[in-house]
């Protein structure tokens, strides 16, 4: 069985990512709902500026999708950020070829 640890290990190496940008992925699939960078920042205690740039990495590899949000406010939009139906079966997936190729991987 799989702890918390290896899991986040295993999506930083395959996806190539830092611990923020792993830290962001997780409180996404953990609040299960669109949800705003200023509110990410919030609930993680780092910067917007910190959190921003793991959600265009996360946006990038298809991990999480960002929408304009339709809140009719004047000024800079705002955006909204959810993870894709079936993330759990894609990560599943990729982590299976990303140990397929570790395996294969003759050093």
């Amino acid at each position: 069985m799989e702890t918390q640890i290896d899991i986040r290990h295993n999506i930083k190496c395959c996806y190539k990512l830092s611990e923020s940008d792993v830290d962001v992925f997780l409180k996404i699939l953990e609040v299960r709902r669109p949800i705003t960078s200023q509110e990410l920042s919030k609930m993680l205690k780092v910067s917007k500026t910190t959190v921003d740039g793991s959600l265009k990495r996360l946006v990038d590899i298809g991990l999480a999708i960002r929408k304009k949000s339709e809140n009719g406010k004047i000024g800079r939009p705002t955006y909204i950020y959810y993870l894709p139906l079936g993330i759990e079966e894609k990560i599943e997936s990729d982590l299976k070829k990303c140990a397929d190729q570790m395996l294969n991987t003759k050093v």
